[in-house]
Protein backbone atom coordinates (compact mmCIF):
# COMPACT_ATOMS: atom_id res chain seq x y z
CA UNK A 1 0.00 0.00 0.00
CA UNK A 2 1.39 3.39 -1.03
CA UNK A 3 0.93 6.46 1.17
CA UNK A 4 0.41 9.34 -1.25
CA UNK A 5 -1.51 9.72 -4.50
CA UNK A 6 0.34 12.38 -6.47
CA UNK A 7 2.79 12.24 -9.36
CA UNK A 8 5.56 10.89 -7.16
CA UNK A 9 3.28 8.04 -6.07
CA UNK A 10 2.82 7.07 -9.73
CA UNK A 11 6.59 6.75 -10.11
CA UNK A 12 7.01 4.85 -6.85
CA UNK A 13 4.28 2.41 -7.91
CA UNK A 14 6.55 1.16 -10.72
CA UNK A 15 9.36 0.61 -8.21
CA UNK A 16 7.05 -1.25 -5.83
CA UNK A 17 5.89 -3.59 -8.59
CA UNK A 18 9.41 -4.10 -9.94
CA UNK A 19 10.54 -5.07 -6.43
CA UNK A 20 8.01 -7.90 -6.49
CA UNK A 21 5.16 -6.49 -4.41
CA UNK A 22 1.50 -6.49 -5.38
CA UNK A 23 0.10 -2.97 -5.25
CA UNK A 24 -3.30 -3.00 -3.54
CA UNK A 25 -4.16 0.67 -2.97
CA UNK A 26 -3.00 4.24 -2.38
CA UNK A 27 -3.93 6.41 0.60
CA UNK A 28 -4.63 10.15 0.59
CA UNK A 29 -7.02 12.28 2.65
CA UNK A 30 -7.41 14.69 -0.24
CA UNK A 31 -8.04 12.14 -3.01
CA UNK A 32 -9.91 9.43 -1.10
CA UNK A 33 -12.65 7.85 -3.18
CA UNK A 34 -10.83 8.27 -6.49
CA UNK A 35 -8.67 5.75 -8.39
CA UNK A 36 -5.04 5.86 -9.49
CA UNK A 37 -3.39 3.34 -11.83
CA UNK A 38 -6.61 1.32 -11.58
CA UNK A 39 -6.23 1.03 -7.81
CA UNK A 40 -8.47 2.63 -5.16
CA UNK A 41 -7.35 5.66 -3.19
CA UNK A 42 -8.34 5.21 0.46
CA UNK A 43 -8.46 7.73 3.29
CA UNK A 44 -6.22 5.58 5.51
CA UNK A 45 -4.43 2.24 5.74
CA UNK A 46 -6.93 -0.47 6.68
CA UNK A 47 -6.20 -2.32 9.91
CA UNK A 48 -6.56 -5.63 8.09
CA UNK A 49 -3.70 -4.73 5.74
CA UNK A 50 -1.39 -4.24 8.71
CA UNK A 51 -2.68 -7.29 10.56
CA UNK A 52 -1.88 -9.43 7.52
CA UNK A 53 1.72 -8.16 7.45
CA UNK A 54 1.13 -5.91 4.45
CA UNK A 55 3.91 -3.59 3.32
CA UNK A 56 3.56 0.21 3.46
CA UNK A 57 5.60 2.57 1.26
CA UNK A 58 5.59 6.36 1.65
CA UNK A 59 5.51 8.14 -1.72
CA UNK A 60 5.63 11.82 -0.77
CA UNK A 61 8.17 13.85 -2.72
CA UNK A 62 8.59 16.75 -0.26
CA UNK A 63 11.26 15.55 2.16
CA UNK A 64 10.01 17.32 5.28
CA UNK A 65 6.42 16.23 4.64
CA UNK A 66 7.64 12.65 4.11
CA UNK A 67 9.51 12.80 7.42
CA UNK A 68 6.38 13.98 9.23
CA UNK A 69 4.31 11.22 7.61
CA UNK A 70 6.88 8.67 8.74
CA UNK A 71 6.63 9.83 12.35
CA UNK A 72 2.89 9.33 12.26
CA UNK A 73 3.17 5.91 10.64
CA UNK A 74 5.79 4.37 12.93
CA UNK A 75 3.41 4.71 15.87
CA UNK A 76 1.15 2.27 14.06
CA UNK A 77 3.22 0.29 11.55
CA UNK A 78 6.10 -2.07 12.55
CA UNK A 79 9.46 -1.30 10.92
CA UNK A 80 9.52 -4.65 9.13
CA UNK A 81 6.40 -3.51 7.27
CA UNK A 82 8.18 -0.30 6.17
CA UNK A 83 11.10 -1.84 4.23
CA UNK A 84 13.55 -0.30 1.80
CA UNK A 85 12.22 -0.79 -1.75
CA UNK A 86 14.60 -1.12 -4.70
CA UNK A 87 13.71 -1.17 -8.40
CA UNK A 88 15.02 -4.26 -10.21
CA UNK A 89 17.02 -2.08 -12.63
CA UNK A 90 18.93 -0.28 -9.85
CA UNK A 91 22.51 -1.30 -9.05
CA UNK A 92 23.22 -1.71 -5.34
CA UNK A 93 26.73 -2.75 -4.29
CA UNK A 94 26.94 -5.64 -1.80
CA UNK A 95 28.59 -3.32 0.72
CA UNK A 96 25.87 -0.64 0.58
CA UNK A 97 23.48 -0.15 3.50
CA UNK A 98 19.79 0.66 3.08
CA UNK A 99 17.68 1.64 6.10
CA UNK A 100 13.90 1.07 6.40
CA UNK A 101 11.75 3.29 4.20
CA UNK A 102 14.47 4.08 1.67
CA UNK A 103 13.34 4.06 -1.98
CA UNK A 104 15.67 3.42 -4.93
CA UNK A 105 14.11 4.02 -8.33
CA UNK A 106 14.87 2.97 -11.90
CA UNK A 107 18.51 2.91 -12.93
CA UNK A 108 19.89 4.40 -9.71
CA UNK A 109 23.37 3.32 -8.58
CA UNK A 110 24.55 2.90 -4.98
CA UNK A 111 28.26 2.23 -4.66
CA UNK A 112 30.18 0.19 -2.12
CA UNK A 113 30.11 1.54 1.42
CA UNK A 114 27.35 4.06 0.66
CA UNK A 115 24.42 4.39 3.06
CA UNK A 116 20.79 5.37 2.56
CA UNK A 117 19.33 6.43 5.89
CA UNK A 118 15.74 6.15 7.08
CA UNK A 119 13.16 7.26 4.50
CA UNK A 120 15.72 8.60 2.02
CA UNK A 121 15.01 8.69 -1.71
CA UNK A 122 17.08 8.06 -4.84
CA UNK A 123 15.20 9.03 -7.98
CA UNK A 124 15.66 7.72 -11.52
CA UNK A 125 19.27 7.47 -12.66
CA UNK A 126 20.78 9.12 -9.57
CA UNK A 127 24.18 7.99 -8.24
CA UNK A 128 25.41 7.81 -4.65
CA UNK A 129 29.11 7.06 -4.85
CA UNK A 130 31.35 5.07 -2.52
CA UNK A 131 31.17 5.75 1.25
CA UNK A 132 28.64 8.53 0.78
CA UNK A 133 25.62 9.05 3.04
CA UNK A 134 22.12 10.16 2.10
CA UNK A 135 20.81 11.12 5.52
CA UNK A 136 17.28 10.68 6.90
CA UNK A 137 14.57 11.74 4.42
CA UNK A 138 17.10 13.39 2.08
CA UNK A 139 16.75 12.93 -1.67
CA UNK A 140 18.65 12.79 -4.94
CA UNK A 141 16.53 13.88 -7.91
CA UNK A 142 16.79 12.21 -11.35
CA UNK A 143 20.39 12.17 -12.63
CA UNK A 144 21.79 13.85 -9.52
CA UNK A 145 25.30 12.53 -8.77
CA UNK A 146 27.65 12.60 -5.82
CA UNK A 147 31.35 11.89 -5.69
CA UNK A 148 32.72 9.57 -3.06
CA UNK A 149 32.53 10.29 0.70
CA UNK A 150 29.81 12.92 0.34
CA UNK A 151 27.29 13.47 3.14
CA UNK A 152 23.88 14.95 2.38
CA UNK A 153 22.09 16.19 5.49
CA UNK A 154 18.66 15.24 6.75
CA UNK A 155 15.73 16.30 4.54
CA UNK A 156 18.01 18.04 2.03
CA UNK A 157 17.13 17.84 -1.66
CA UNK A 158 19.65 17.62 -4.50
CA UNK A 159 17.76 18.67 -7.62
CA UNK A 160 17.74 17.26 -11.16
CA UNK A 161 21.16 16.84 -12.71
CA UNK A 162 23.12 18.44 -9.85
CA UNK A 163 26.64 17.17 -9.11
CA UNK A 164 28.41 17.22 -5.74
CA UNK A 165 32.19 16.97 -5.71
CA UNK A 166 33.80 14.17 -3.71
CA UNK A 167 34.40 14.57 0.01
CA UNK A 168 31.92 17.39 0.62
CA UNK A 169 28.99 17.79 3.02
CA UNK A 170 25.62 19.46 2.50
CA UNK A 171 23.83 20.50 5.69
CA UNK A 172 20.29 19.58 6.72
CA UNK A 173 17.17 21.13 5.12
CA UNK A 174 19.12 22.56 2.20
CA UNK A 175 18.11 22.61 -1.47
CA UNK A 176 20.68 22.42 -4.28
CA UNK A 177 19.21 23.68 -7.55
CA UNK A 178 18.96 21.80 -10.83
CA UNK A 179 22.14 21.29 -12.90
CA UNK A 180 24.31 22.88 -10.21
CA UNK A 181 27.91 21.90 -9.48
CA UNK A 182 28.76 21.90 -5.77
CA UNK A 183 32.49 22.44 -5.28
CA UNK A 184 32.46 23.47 -1.60
CA UNK A 185 30.66 22.46 1.57
CA UNK A 186 27.15 23.83 1.95
CA UNK A 187 25.53 24.85 5.25
CA UNK A 188 22.11 23.76 6.40
CA UNK A 189 18.90 25.72 5.79
CA UNK A 190 19.88 27.40 2.52
CA UNK A 191 19.04 27.32 -1.18
CA UNK A 192 22.10 27.17 -3.43
CA UNK A 193 22.51 26.84 -7.18
CA UNK A 194 24.75 27.63 -10.12
CA UNK A 195 28.04 26.46 -11.64
CA UNK A 196 29.72 26.58 -9.24
CA UNK A 197 26.85 26.55 -6.73
CA UNK A 198 26.53 29.47 -4.34
CA UNK A 199 24.07 30.23 -1.55
CA UNK A 200 21.29 32.50 -2.81
CA UNK A 201 18.99 32.60 0.20
CA UNK A 202 18.12 31.10 3.53
CA UNK A 203 15.29 28.62 4.00
CA UNK A 204 13.60 26.90 6.91
CA UNK A 205 12.14 23.43 7.23
CA UNK A 206 8.70 23.52 5.68
CA UNK A 207 9.58 25.85 2.81
CA UNK A 208 8.63 24.38 -0.54
CA UNK A 209 11.30 22.30 -2.27
CA UNK A 210 10.04 23.02 -5.76
CA UNK A 211 8.74 26.16 -7.36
Amino acid sequence: MIVGAGGHAVSVAETVRSAGYELTAFTSDRDAGSRLLDRPVLADIPDEHLAAGGIVVIAIGDNAVRADAWQRLVARVPLDQLPAVVHASAIVAPGADLAPGAIVMQGAIIANGARLALGSLMNTGSILEHESVLDEFASLAPRAVTGGRVRIGARSAISIGAVIRHGLAVGADTVIGASSYVDREMPGNVVAYGVPARVVRARVRGDAYLG
